[in-house]
């Protein structure tokens, strides 16, 4: 016969358990959507976006092309992730970035990319993909990136899940 104490304590971790992976998220799910989706343009492989037809003044071909090549000749190009909240709740980006310091003050930016990951459900699903590599469209995921960098939000994100520092901005301050 199981005894009223060991019932009740069974309910309780119950409870206790059902809430908290309701509400946990799992930033490793997150974590290897965004680097699987992203794993060709970060190695260089980008044929398979020669033929797209991007939203204007997001990307362009021929500066992935410069990317790829800009690979083999500057190994010290910086390749950096994180996962963020979104304003809906149910959603988690998973940020990547390339750049390199070209002089003391400036840097080359290669391309931002961001998939937004639909985390509502049971499984993850990526809902949107978002890829820059034009100037305005880099200044602006900047801004973004540098207002999360500086809020609480960041600090709510596991660390090994985030860049850490804040990239530089792909810009020169005047």
């Amino acid at each position: 016969m199981i005894s009223k104490i060991v019932v009740t304590f069974f309910c309780a971790l119950t409870i206790v358990f059902s809430s908290y992976s309701q509400n946990e998220i799992n930033y490793n799910v997150v974590d290897s959507l965004g680097r699987d989706f992203t794993k060709n343009l970060k190695n260089g492989d980008i044929e398979f976006l020669e033929n797209s037809k991007p939203p204007k003044g997001t990307y362009t071909y021929k500066r992935l092309v410069e990317y790829k090549e800009a690979l083999k000749k500057h190994p010290d190009i910086i390749i950096g992730s994180f996962i963020e909240p979104s304003v809906n709740s149910n959603l988690y980006a998973f940020n990547l970035f390339a750049y390199r310091r070209t002089d003391e003050k400036s840097f080359e930016y290669y391309f931002a990319a961001v998939v937004s990951i639909d985390i509502s459900g049971e499984i993850y699903k990526i809902k949107n993909t978002y890829l820059f590599t034009e100037q305005d469209a880099l200044k602006s995921w900047w801004k973004h990136i540098f207002g999360f960098y500086y809020t609480e939000k960041n600090k709510e994100i596991p660390k090994q899940f985030v860049f850490p520092v804040c990239p530089p901005p792909p810009f020169t301050e005047d």
